[in-house]
């Protein structure tokens, strides 16, 4: 896996488009390895990040094949930092902080339709299960999970003539490795839906 960090030019107009629509930004993003894959596809996971009002966006990037950034407009960026190989040595027991922003719903039996949660115990009861799925356990501590929200907003995204509403949560919190194997296998796949739409990069850090 390689992972990138891209500082954007807010001031390009592919970029103002982009940040309108994620799908938009998902397709940009994708360049970068189109042309080692070929007809191939791969997972790209992306997340926006965090920042102030007066500062540029700074978008996360994950990539199972090394990307080229020169295949973006010139303008497109202000700064890219290199590429980095990403191959973490998990093991079981090992305690690590995480940042995942996710689209935490659940599905109803009778129609089908996905719908959003809307209190945060709810929320980190999702996280929680999903990072079981997948070979982690959200931590727990005195007051519930080691875990908060730091963002919750509802994302636009158009596709074709469909306008999209879709809710997007921030968790950061500690976590703990209980399959090395399927843990892996979730970092490369990323947590939940949306993909497409700069969700489900889990990112881990000491």
């Amino acid at each position: 896996m390689w992972i990138s960090k891209l500082v954007l030019n807010p001031r390009s107009k592919a970029v103002r488009r982009d940040l309108a629509n994620p799908y938009e930004m998902h397709r940009t993003l994708s360049r970068a390895v189109a042309e080692a894959l070929g007809t191939q596809k791969e997972r790209l996971l992306w997340r926006l990040e965090p920042t102030r009002a007066t500062e540029p966006p700074v978008v996360l990037v994950q990539t199972l094949t090394e990307p080229n950034w020169g295949a973006l407009e010139t303008d497109y960026y202000a700064e890219v930092f290199p590429p980095k190989p990403f191959n973490p040595h998990l093991r079981p027991g090992q305690t690590l902080r995480f940042r995942l922003r996710a689209n935490p719903a659940k599905r109803v039996a009778r129609t089908g339709k996905r719908i959003a949660l809307k209190n945060p115990e709810e929320k980190l009861a999702w996280l929680a299960r999903r990072l079981e799925e997948g070979g982690f356990r959200l931590l727990g501590g005195e007051n519930g999970y080691r875990a908060r929200i730091l963002q919750d907003v509802f994302l636009e995204a158009r596709k074709k003539e469909a306008l999209l509403q879709v809710q997007a949560v921030l968790f950061e919190g500690i976590l703990e490795v209980l399959d090395p194997e399927k843990a892996r296998a979730t970092l490369e796949r990323g947590v939940g839906p949306g993909k497409a739409l700069g969700l489900g990069l889990l990112s881990l850090a000491p």
